[in-house]
């Protein structure tokens, strides 16, 4: 969610989030281990945001983790990078300008540092290839094995 002052944003399916901090606030408070763009308008509002790309830009050229789920991919990623193997929400594949990243129909893709899945069946698949890419894959079995994955 891309938030330049507190408000309270209406998600797609009708969830309500309250911020507890502007955007520049809580860009201020980094670096992040890892930043996370997903949902449709959540992703339009990030690649609209000149203040959300210039984050997930220096996210990119730091090494740091990008995490990328459902639309996000497709509506983000476009606007600022190419050469990456990546997936998204299936009907949105064709967003995908001139072939500039690889779209792969699997449900997790991991292309370096970045991460990205298709969708809401996919987050428990997403959520552990996070966990072992900032943590370990030991702590990747450990947690999914807790969840009885």
């Amino acid at each position: 969610m891309v938030c330049l002052k507190l408000v309270t944003v209406k998600c797609s399916r009708n969830v309500y989030i309250k911020t507890d901090m502007s955007f520049k606030n809580a860009v201020a408070k980094g670096p992040y281990d890892a930043v996370i763009p997903g949902g449709m308008q959540g992703s339009e509002n990030v690649a609209a945001s000149e203040e959300a790309k210039a984050l997930v830009v220096e996210q990119e050229k730091a090494g740091r983790v990008i995490g990328a789920i459902c639309a996000a991919p497709a509506v983000c990623l476009p606007a600022h990078g190419e050469g990456k193997k990546v997936t998204c929400y299936p009907s949105l594949e064709k967003k995908f300008p001139d072939g500039k990243n690889t779209f792969q129909p699997d449900k997790v893709v991991v292309d370096g540092q970045l991460i990205t899945s298709q969708g809401p069946g996919t987050a428990f698949d997403f959520a552990l290839a996070l966990v072992e890419k900032l943590v370990s894959a030991e702590k990747r079995k450990t947690v999914a094995s807790g969840l009885l994955l």
